[in-house]
């Protein structure tokens, strides 16, 4: 990369953090022919790659994406959270330091974007990341790009918004019985849910998991698999649900009256 380029990404990112020092750290790094920015935002020492959604997403989650989701859930229901679409970490950090008695399992199909979650999530005792994908059943499914960034890979077969979809790797699915199984719970306090349209096969089949979820912060992705904002309406029938910032759903279970106004419209 060009050094007036990270100049001009280095101008951006001191002009939005905000640690409790007052300033913003950072160090490029060149590793062969791939360019990695180290950050600290808020007080957070994070490694991402220059000419990705990296940067955009880690101030996303430090600039207060989740909240909402957090003073929604001021206690757990259940000590696992589950992070599925982990992606390079900062998801799981954020909740992990809201959580701090939670053990939060940070899920990443993507061997690319696991190399960094795991890098980023090293200091947290809390977080397990695992290099796997999220569905209804075990097995493996082929990781497509979808041309969107590295951020935007999937496990849809055939993504409605790009027919042209390359095959990038062969991955390992996980369902939620199976992770609560490993980690001897019964439930799970929070999934947060971003998997690029994969919620469309976990909420069609094998949704017992829902009744045992505290809550569920969920991205629909009805661009990706038509349906998806249909289905979460059904299967989350009586509980809260809320529509929060940006493309953030929350559905928390609960003994209140279910509110209307968090009806998804499809995206």
């Amino acid at each position: 990369m060009k050094v007036r380029q990270k100049l001009r990404w280095a101008k951006k990112l001191a002009s939005a953090g905000r640690n409790r020092d007052g300033a913003l750290w950072f160090l490029f790094t060149s590793m062969g022919q791939q360019v990695r920015l180290r950050v600290k935002p808020f007080g957070h020492e994070i490694v991402m790659r220059t000419d990705t959604p990296d940067v955009r997403v880690a101030l996303s989650c430090f600039q207060g994406e989740f909240d909402e989701l957090l003073q929604a859930v001021p206690k757990l229901l259940h000590p696992l959270i589950v992070d599925a679409g982990g992606y390079i970490g900062t998801a799981a950090i954020v909740l992990a330091e809201a959580y701090p008695d939670a053990t939060i399992v940070s899920l990443e199909p993507s061997k690319e974007n696991f190399a960094l979650l795991k890098q980023n999530v090293a200091a947290y005792k809390n977080i397990v990341p695992i290099n796997k994908a999220l569905a209804p059943e075990l097995g493996k499914r082929t990781l497509k790009d979808r041309g969107t960034g590295q951020w935007g890979f999937t496990i849809v077969s055939e993504p409605k918004d790009n027919a042209a979809s390359t095959a990038r790797e062969e991955v390992e699915c996980v369902t939620l019985d199976q992770l609560m199984q490993q980690f001897a719970v019964n439930g799970v306090g929070i999934l947060k849910l971003d998997i690029e349209g994969g919620e469309h096969a976990l909420l069609s089949s094998n949704t017992d998991w829902i009744s045992r979820t505290g809550a569920i912060c969920i991205e629909l992705h009805d661009r990706i698999v038509p349906g998806c904002s249909g289905l979460y309406r059904q299967a989350t029938e009586g509980r809260q649900n809320l529509k929060m910032a940006g493309e953030k759903y929350l559905s928390i279970v609960s003994s209140k009256p279910h509110l209307r106004q968090g009806s998804p419209e499809p995206v």
